[in-house]
């Protein structure tokens, strides 16, 4: 998950940043609010993390221009200078979902990241699963069957967006604005590398959650679990010896017991040639009988 850092405190935003991403969260770091609206109009971010004391205004402002917006991603002040109750209750009324006072641990920071993370989902299963695979965001554990899955870094990422979108396609583009920031250096086959080895540890496991390829979009993960039941398609001859027959029948010229041959005959798990046999079998006796009963004759040629 990506996080922004408005920040003009360099050594406070290398700390702050070094944390997150030992936590698995990607950071883009800038120290003014002219390149914080620059990064969060390109950028998706899942956390904004802002300083109020700025080189170019208050970071409280930028907050409720984002709001105004329309931004919804959380927000959490990070200040040293404002810390009465006056100024948290402001803060907090503006639209920021926290409000941290410097210096802070960096484990209450990530911590509290997780939490405001977390609130758009409070009221559903904070554990997503796929099939047999399960990810818990709290702690950023993959479990396959409930034993837990070790992956790196960078395909526990790409896992985590594939199964908060499952079943739904994720294009290459979403997956690397979530992996990379700004500074990284990005080859052209990256995220194809990263599904590659994803595939690897899921295959290895025994997950019946897939990722599959939608060419030349993106990817999809899907669960065998949810796969639709494919029924083999009836034979064309079949089905319109099936609907001469029940016309008969309408007419009095079918005996009852043909329906349920017919029936039978239709089961899928039947060869085709063999539904064709039985059902014109079926109808071969259906109208010798018929003709008996009106004292026709029945041509043999």
């Amino acid at each position: 998950m990506r996080i922004l850092v408005v920040d003009d405190n360099r050594a406070c935003a290398r700390s702050m940043g070094d944390a997150l991403r030992d936590e698995g969260f990607v950071v883009d770091h800038v120290t003014a609010l002219e390149d914080a609206r620059d990064a969060a109009s390109v950028a998706p971010y899942d956390a904004i993390l802002v300083d109020r004391l700025l080189p170019d205004g208050d970071g409280l402002d930028w907050v409720r221009e984002q709001r105004r917006s329309g931004n919804t991603a959380p927000i959490l002040i990070i200040t040293a200078e404002r810390d009465s109750v006056d100024h948290r209750v402001e803060g907090l009324n503006a639209g920021a979902d926290d409000y941290m006072l410097k210096p802070m641990s960096l484990e209450e920071l990530v911590a509290r990241v997780r939490a405001v993370l977390r609130r758009p989902a409070s009221t559903l299963d904070l554990v997503l699963r796929s099939g047999n695979v399960e990810f818990d965001p709290t702690i950023r554990e993959v479990r396959v069957a409930g034993k837990a899955l070790r992956m790196p870094r960078r395909e526990t990422c790409i896992f985590e967006m594939l199964i908060r979108r499952a079943g739904k396609t994720v294009t290459k583009g979403v997956l690397e604005e979530g992996l990379y920031s700004f500074e990284d250096d990005v080859s052209s086959n990256a995220i194809e590398v990263g599904i590659y080895r994803l595939r690897g540890h899921l295959m290895g496991s025994s997950a019946t959650a897939k990722v599959r390829t939608v060419r030349g979009i993106g990817y999809v993960l899907e669960s065998e679990d949810d796969a639709p039941i494919e029924v083999p398609e009836v034979p064309k001859a079949a089905l319109l010896a099936a609907q001469v027959a029940i016309a008969m029948s309408a007419d009095g010229g079918a005996p009852t017991p043909l329906i349920s041959v017919i029936a039978a005959s239709l089961d899928p798990a039947s060869q085709p040639e063999t539904q064709v046999a039985v059902v014109a079998a079926a109808l071969a006796v259906s109208m010798t009988q018929k003709a008996e009963e009106e004292g026709k004759a029945v041509p043999t040629g």
